[in-house]
Parts: structure tokens; sequence; C-alpha cells
């Protein structure tokens, strides 16, 4: 079972959803619904992760990356800016320490406080 599965049967459980409902109102057939959350097909597009999302109520960010995809707005910003590449290359092996400082940095408060 992938970990989109695991996460969408384990959501969809907690909220009371079945497969059928899910499927209804995400506008796919609830036999894809079972086949994702076994993990014999790979998690859908992202319009109907976003709606599973909604319907789920939970962070789409967090059910994109889980499906291993990247957010369609990330991706514009990824291939407008030549210099993200390049800083995510840098920052993919930073401590939890560098990744506080980080986001001081981006939040504004560089003093840490």
């Amino acid at each position: 079972m992938s970990d989109f599965g695991e996460m969408l049967k384990s959501l969809r459980k907690e909220r009371k959803v079945s497969q059928r409902k899910l499927a209804e109102l995400v506008g796919i057939d609830f036999t894809y619904i079972s086949k994702i959350e076994s993990g014999t097909m790979d998690p859908p597009a992202e319009d109907k992760i976003l709606k599973i999302a909604e319907v789920l109520d939970v962070d789409p960010d967090t059910m994109i990356l889980a499906a291993k995809k990247i957010p369609s707005d990330f991706q514009k910003v990824i291939s407008e800016n030549e210099e993200i590449p390049a800083f995510l290359r840098k920052v993919q092996n930073i401590s939890p320490e560098q990744w506080k400082a980080i986001h001081r940095i981006v939040d504004g408060n560089v003093k840490g406080e």
C-alpha cells in the first residue's frame, strides 16, 4: 500500500466517508478509490487530490506530497526562477536547526525571537 493510499484510507475512515460517497463527491469511480487505497493504482491527478482534500477537510499540500507530486503552483515558481533548483539542491541535507533559521529569515524574524 502506498503512503498516499494509506493516508487516504485512514482519513476517509476517520471522517466516516465510504469509498462510494468519496468517489461520488470527487467525480471518480469508487473502484478507483479502492485501488488507490490498496496500492494497486497510483494516486490521481492533482485536481482530484485537491477535491479529495476538500471533501475530507485536510491540507491539500499534505496529500499532494504524500502522492509524491509537486504542487503545480510550485512548479511555476521553480521553472520561473533559476536560483530555486540550486537552492533546493543545497538544502537537501541541512539540519533541523538550519531549517529553523531559514524559517526565521523567511518569516522576517532574523534574530530568532
